[in-house]
């Protein structure tokens, strides 16, 4: 299988540059989700034969291999980007099933299967469900990314709070380097695609905030904060799923706005969008929480023991910030595919620093992994 999975994966790169030549513009970003699912696949080094191996792994892997063949059989033709929908959503059932992979590989918990956002798959997949109607529609839950649940907690009054599936609305597809304008307000949204910089508005005077990223497509970038002369860098995302994380917005006197930069590895071109919100919208958790990439975090338990479990390449570490989001303690490093034990000083929030998918877990009474 491993020299199956060798030869598909020379077959993809020869169907992407047959499908450069041929595709049209608009379905650029539908060919390089493909084609990184590809190399995602190439570089996997799960083997079937391996010691520990089940049939339940071998499955996943086989669920995965079918599905990149259905993208890409999917993406044959002349079609628009709206019509393109189904393979990325055979592209997010192969992701799935790697991310199952992984986790019975680390002996985790299977990850849930979150549907592709209702208003556009395009989006990725939900972060959470949301009551939504049409015009003069019954009310139903329905999955959003995180970008469309902002919309929806907008205009509950409106009649319509965001457009319908397929509708224009919340798509990234903004061209040019993503300039904020003169004057921004907090909250507004800068928008780009590939390298670019911007400013936004810090929410509140004396109160720290969170710079959110976003991007269109799964992607590794940097983000860099200036101030003055310096710079300061964070990497998110892993390369397997579209960015959704937050960097720390530490205040300098009565600063009012922020300027970034926005840096792509490898030379990607993805679409992105950036915008500030207070630090108590980080996400929180008391027992388990789990993300790829850097990202902040909001720890509510008690101090104690916990654990971090990182699966990826590169360096990994967990930074404790004080309350004005600057570098208090490091709570654990290390490097590679990782079972970190560690020390929660308390409640608070805390940076994770990664390239690849981690899971902290806190201990508590029942130990980790109970």
């Amino acid at each position: 299988m491993a020299e199956e999975r060798r030869s598909w994966s020379r077959l993809g790169r020869w169907f992407g540059r047959a499908a450069r030549r041929r595709a049209p513009e608009e379905l650029a970003e539908v060919e390089e989700r493909i084609t990184a699912f590809g190399v995602a696949l190439d570089e996997h080094d799960f083997s079937p034969g391996e010691p520990g191996s089940t049939d339940a792994m071998r499955a996943d892997l086989g669920r995965a291999l079918d599905a990149y063949e259905e993208a890409k059989r999917a993406f044959v033709g002349d079609r628009n980007r709206e019509e393109a929908l189904d393979v990325l959503r055979a592209l997010d059932e192969g992701r799935h099933a790697l991310a199952c992979l992984d986790a019975r590989r680390a002996g985790l918990p299977l990850p849930r299967r979150r549907p592709l956002c209702f208003f556009d798959p395009r989006h990725g997949r939900g972060v959470r469900e949301m009551p939504w109607a049409p015009a003069d529609g019954a009310v139903r839950d329905v999955a959003v990314c995180a970008a469309c649940g902002v919309r929806l907690e907008g205009r509950r009054g409106e009649r319509r709070s965001v457009p319908g599936p397929g509708e224009s609305g919340t798509g990234l597809r903004t061209p040019g380097s993503g300039q904020a304008t003169a004057r921004p307000e907090a909250g507004e949204r800068v928008r780009g695609q590939g390298p670019g910089s911007g400013r936004v508005r810090l929410p509140a005077v004396g109160r720290p905030a969170v710079l959110v990223v976003r991007s269109g497509s799964a992607e590794q970038m940097t983000v860099v904060l200036l101030r003055g002369k310096q710079r300061k860098g964070y990497t998110l995302g892993d390369g397997f799923d579209p960015v959704h994380a937050r960097v720390p917005l530490r205040r300098s006197g009565n600063r009012e706005v922020a300027r970034f930069e926005v840096e792509f590895r490898g030379g990607a071109r993805g679409d992105w969008e950036a915008w500030t919100e207070p630090a108590d919208a980080i996400p929180e958790f008391t027992d388990q929480i789990h993300g790829s990439g850097g990202d902040l975090v909001r720890y509510e338990g008690p101090g104690g023991p916990a654990v971090l479990r990182h699966r990826g390449r590169g360096d990994v570490r967990l930074l404790a910030l004080d309350d004005d989001l600057a570098e208090w303690t490091e709570a654990t490093r290390g490097k590679g595919d990782a079972d970190l034990p560690l020390n929660l000083p308390g409640p608070g929030v805390y940076r994770v620093q990664a390239r690849g998918s981690w899971v902290i877990e806190a201990e508590g009474d029942r130990g980790v992994g109970a």
